[in-house]
């Protein structure tokens, strides 16, 4: 199994201050361009977070537009800069087992197990797994122990969360 990673592609809408300023589009245009024209392209793509730099439902059509080249499935976490209920709006629920206030889900058909987790806190840079995500979490990994898992998210790797099983 192949897995691409993108993150942090910061897209706005056109002539937007990361567009004029860090050229985000081109950018994710390349980097879109390279993963279809790999020798062996890779099975999906995961989008870790900072899809978008202002949350907009325009930013995510653009993004969605410049994404569109891929033929491979493609999965979205929420980074700090993204507004989950404008994501869904446009991307719609992704996965297996969602959960209704968060993007949080499951991919289930390849021979890793992906588990997305949404760790954002709206207007704060870091991120945190609330007792509710966190029961959903340990949930999903009691489901099938035996199998190879990867959890993602946009968030955590700056700080740790410390958690004990109920």
């Amino acid at each position: 199994m192949i897995i691409a990673q993108i993150s942090d592609s910061h897209i706005t809408h056109v002539g937007g201050q990361a567009d004029r300023k860090y050229e985000t589009a081109p950018h994710l245009q390349r980097a879109v361009a390279h993963l279809a024209q790999l020798p062996a392209p890779p099975d999906i793509v995961l989008v870790t977070g900072d899809c978008v730099d202002g949350g907009s439902v325009p930013e995510y059509e653009r993004f969605r537009n410049l994404l569109s080249p891929l033929t491979m499935p493609v999965y979205l976490i929420p980074g700090n800069h993204d507004d989950r209920v404008h994501m869904r709006e446009v991307f719609g629920t992704q996965g297996l087992k969602p959960m209704a206030s968060f993007v949080q889900y499951v991919v289930d058909e390849w021979p890793v197990r992906l588990l997305a987790l949404d760790a954002n806190v709206p207007g704060h840079p870091v991120g945190y797994l609330c007792p509710e995500r966190l029961r959903w979490l340990e949930d999903r990994l009691a489901e099938a122990p035996g199998r190879p898992t990867v959890w993602l998210d946009a968030r955590l790797a700056r700080r740790p969360i410390h958690h004990t099983p109920a």
